[in-house]
């Protein structure tokens, strides 16, 4: 008498990082570059070089390429300066290894610039950090026991059926593109920022087919030194090799721009790459079948049990809020000429559950002078309610802007992403089983059927491993209906086997 075994493979997020660094750095004005009068405003992108995982850390590296927009002195034209800053940053995350597939979202979360003097600007950038780390995993647990042939045991089984992680690894690639922007002949780019949402995802054996979006927010300038923003989205696939991938099962995908190239031709084409990676995630509904209890008929059984705990995963649940907000400005509104804005995390635990948007405006004042702000601002979202156990992640906020008259500009703000579930299933495991002991007989000696009266619920399994007898045994001399598994308030038979 053995337990049969069964091994279960499986991936399961090991660390679940949202956190934030900041970069700074002074830069001189070029010679060729007039005397900064005052900045008007800065935005920023980031490139991502390296995203290691190591022993007990990540080491992230890059560089922020940071664009600031200044008045000279005495002049009323606009000019810009293109500023970078490289950064190195280690991220202490024990139990990490160097093979653990690693994803990381970093985006600039704010940018801001001062002038130090005419000639000197200082800049800094906080980086937003969200960082998912998975490690396979696996269990042996027991699915039945091989009685060879002994009629006498009882086994009662139990199944759940658990949403699992099957597959979990990150992928990198590059988009290129040309695409005719109308109305940029001309015109001079000076930023560029960019998102992405993934479409579709198919798999096949060891292969994925990726469909996405790319969304560009784009600053130019002509040569009056006016600004035109602009948007443009690029749709793009792309297939993958992804050795492990089942084609039997879905197949999701998480996404992370690293960096984002643009050049703008005299002409108005607009040459775009993009560098992304990829976290491929594939679940699949799991039928564990485990042995809940068991006894025999003539002998005492003793066997070992542990409590195992297995994750259960689920993510692609999207969802999209919409909500509103008051951004206060120093000087009221006119014409709104962008807005943007990033998510940076959402309250979900508070009574009032809200969004962190970092909002940056740009518009001119009802004289047409050009102004910026950039602010955090708590948008509401009462119609949020999250499942137990589940978590937003791959946040993204869409912002539009009204003009204001009164120093307040009225915010639209749409938030997006997807939900999360994870939990952690019970499952109990036999582990070791011996029957050398034999059932004593029951008192008096030779009884072969008990009458008894069941007051509450008492289920059949129970009563037939007290009185050495069966579920099936004690419905048929009941005349219960099949599938009967509980009784109460009734007088039962209770035949005995022979000892």
């Amino acid at each position: 008498m053995e337990p049969i075994r069964t091994d279960l493979q499986y991936f399961e997020p090991t660390h679940t990082i949202h956190t934030s660094f900041t970069e700074r750095t002074d830069a001189i004005v070029p010679d060729a570059e007039p005397d900064i009068g005052r900045i008007l405003c800065a935005y920023a992108s980031v490139s991502v070089k390296d995203e290691l995982p190591q022993n007990d850390r990540i080491l992230l590296s890059g560089t922020v390429s940071a664009v600031v927009l200044f008045r000279p002195d005495e002049q009323d034209t606009i000019r810009f300066l293109q500023i970078p800053l490289s950064f190195a940053h280690i991220e202490e995350t024990p139990g990490i290894l160097p093979e653990s597939p690693c994803f990381v979202r970093c985006q600039v979360a704010d940018v801001s610039a001062s002038a130090v003097n005419s000639r000197k600007v200082s800049v800094t950038a906080t980086l937003s950090l969200e960082v998912e780390v998975f490690a396979e995993s696996g269990v042996s647990l027991t699915e039945g026991i091989d009685a060879e042939g002994d009629d006498a045991l009882e086994v009662l089984y139990g199944s759940q059926t658990i949403p699992l992680l099957r597959h979990a690894d990150v992928r990198d690639y590059t988009v290129l593109d040309d695409v005719e922007l109308a109305g940029a002949q001309g015109l001079r780019l000076i930023s560029a920022r960019g998102t992405l949402r993934p479409v579709s995802c198919q798999s096949g054996e060891s292969q994925v087919t990726l469909s996405g979006e790319a969304v560009l927010s784009l600053l130019l300038l002509d040569d009056t030194g006016a600004l035109q923003p602009m948007s443009q989205v690029i749709p793009y696939t792309q297939v993958l090799d992804a050795p492990g991938l089942h084609a039997s099962l879905p197949t999701s995908a998480r996404l992370s721009l690293r960096n984002l190239d643009c050049m703008l031709r005299e002409d108005g084409v607009l040459s775009v790459g993009l560098g992304v990676r990829a976290l491929l995630l594939q679940q699949g509904e799991e039928n564990i079948q485990t042995v809940r209890d068991l006894y025999h008929l003539h002998r005492i059984l003793n066997f070992d049990t542990r409590d195992v705990s297995l994750c259960a995963y689920h993510t692609d649940t999207p969802f999209v809020l919409e909500s509103s907000a008051i951004l206060p400005v120093v000087r009221p509104a006119g014409e709104i000429l962008m807005a943007d804005g990033i998510c940076l995390s959402l309250d979900t635990k508070s009574a009032s559950p809200e969004a962190r948007v970092q909002v940056s405006l740009l518009y001119r004042d009802p004289a047409g002078a050009l102004c910026a702000e950039q602010q955090i601002v708590s948008a509401p979202l009462p119609n949020l309610t999250l499942p137990d156990g589940a978590r937003p992640c791959d946040l993204s906020a869409r912002v539009s802007a009204s003009p204001g008259s009164d120093g307040n500009v009225p915010l639209r703000i749409t938030v997006s992403g997807d939900l999360i579930t994870q939990s952690q299933v019970p499952v109990r495991d036999i582990t070791a089983l011996s029957d050398d002991t034999p059932r004593p007989p029951l008192e008096p000696a030779g009884t072969t059927l008990i009458l008894r009266y069941i007051h509450t619920a008492v289920p059949l399994w129970e009563i037939g491993k007290q009185y050495a007898s069966t579920a099936q045994a004690i419905r048929q001399a009941n005349a219960l209906p099949d599938g009967t598994d509980t009784v109460a308030d009734t007088m039962l038979l209770i035949p005995v086997y022979a000892q």
